[in-house]
């Protein structure tokens, strides 16, 4: 009994051993292989110690990011933070996701165990269905979007919302206290006072001013990149997702990230929300709509998301989606793979990367209408393919995929 006693309050903590190495196995499930995390991994008892104490004294600092900016699908600048700093990201989140999971909406699908764009299309879809009466009847979309989303916001009011949310566990005052340091450290981080730039500098230029946590104004923004922050911006935006589902009782709703729609039988009802909802992300968090992304349609017109453009009757996939893929394929310069057999250097490996990477895009396509364009590029690109490509299981399911 005693010692039943002794691990339940070890584990009411939330700076041990057992979860501090819990959140490093977590982190090294999608770091595993990088420089970093090798070096981390050949000393990682040691290491999770020192970090244990450094946690446990509260003299506990993030490190240096790497800052470089990725064009695809949008032009972003990232953050990656040190591989020491994600694993304290991932000690945070897995003390706080249950409590913010019992809080969030059904209907807010990015970065959530068993969520998703997928099924956020598909949760789209469902409601489309219902204010059509299954296509009987007319009705209207409304998709809007946070102009600068990241960037906007505010750090205050984040450790508020935080704060709130800590305060009403069930825990310990340690475990309050640990967990709002813990939070206010993170939160309140400046990655633009200590990082190294890596990549085309030349790009960097090209990241919008709204977009780019270098010019975001004091007390605000957000590494993108950050496990932490992912789940920040959930619990920032769960306010809006109350305020829409609780005081706007608005029944068809889908939210991803900062791209949320709003469905309704009339554009003067959606209007009319656009106003509330301007003004609550004013006066509450901080923020402003992209009024350039703003749109108030007919469901007739189609909507464009998450890579789909989904009408009532069907969807597709995205046109820029399937250009980008071809242009990958392009790059390669083996648009008929059986030139394979004669370049030099072009190992195992190397083919199996591509064949991963058209098998990703063959997902994303078989979720629309997408037969006959799975089935194209198969036939334009890799029917008459070597031998090894042909045993390889991954790619099997391309060939699967393109001839159901």
């Amino acid at each position: 009994m005693k010692r039943g006693r002794k691990r339940k309050n070890n584990m009411s903590e939330i700076f041990n051993f057992t979860k501090l190495h819990r959140a490093y196995l977590a982190c090294r499930k999608t770091k595993r292989g990088t420089a970093n995390a090798l070096k981390f991994e050949m000393d990682q008892g040691n290491k999770l110690f020192k970090l244990l104490h450094e946690l446990k004294s509260k003299t506990y600092t993030p490190g240096r990011s790497i800052c470089f900016v990725v064009e695809n699908p949008t032009i972003r600048e990232i953050f990656a933070a040190d591989f020491r700093d994600r694993i304290v990201h991932h000690l945070l989140v897995n003390e706080l996701e249950k409590a913010g999971e019992r809080m969030f909406i059904f209907d807010s699908f990015a970065c959530r165990k068993k969520k998703g764009t997928h099924l956020a299309v598909t949760r789209l879809k469902e409601q489309i269905r219902k204010v059509t009466e299954n296509h009987k009847i007319k009705a209207w979309f409304m998709q809007l979007d946070i102009s600068g989303f990241f960037m906007s916001i505010d750090h205050k009011i984040l450790y508020s919302i935080l704060e709130k949310l800590i305060f009403r566990q069930n825990k310990s005052q340690q475990w309050k206290e640990d967990v709002l340091w813990l939070s206010k450290v993170l939160i309140f981080h400046k990655p633009t006072e200590n990082y190294i730039k890596k990549g085309d500098k030349l790009l960097f230029a090209k990241v919008p001013l709204r977009k780019s946590l270098f010019v975001s104004p004091l007390g605000k923004g957000l590494p993108i990149g950050n496990y932490s922050s992912q789940f920040c911006a959930n619990i920032y935006m769960n306010q809006l997702d109350q305020f829409i589902k609780r005081k706007l009782k608005c029944e068809h709703y889908v939210r991803y990230v900062d791209d949320f729609i709003i469905l309704a039988e009339g554009k003067i009802e959606l209007q009319h929300l656009k106003f509330e909802i301007e003004k609550f992300l004013m006066e509450n968090l901080g923020m402003s709509l992209s009024h350039r992304k703003t749109k108030i349609y007919k469901l007739e017109h189609g909507i464009d998301f998450l890579g789909y453009f989904i009408k009532p009757a069907y969807m597709l996939a995205r046109r820029r989606v399937v250009k980008r893929l071809r242009t990958r394929i392009a790059n390669t310069n083996f648009i008929n793979f059986n030139e394979l057999r004669e370049c030099a250097g072009w190992d195992l490996n190397s083919q199996r990367k591509i064949v991963e990477m058209v098998n990703s895009y063959f997902g994303h396509f078989a979720w629309a209408a997408s037969y006959n364009l799975r089935k194209n590029i198969f036939e334009d690109n890799f029917e008459m393919m070597p031998e090894v490509f042909a045993t390889t299981e991954k790619f099997k399911k391309i060939m699967v995929a393109s001839n159901q």
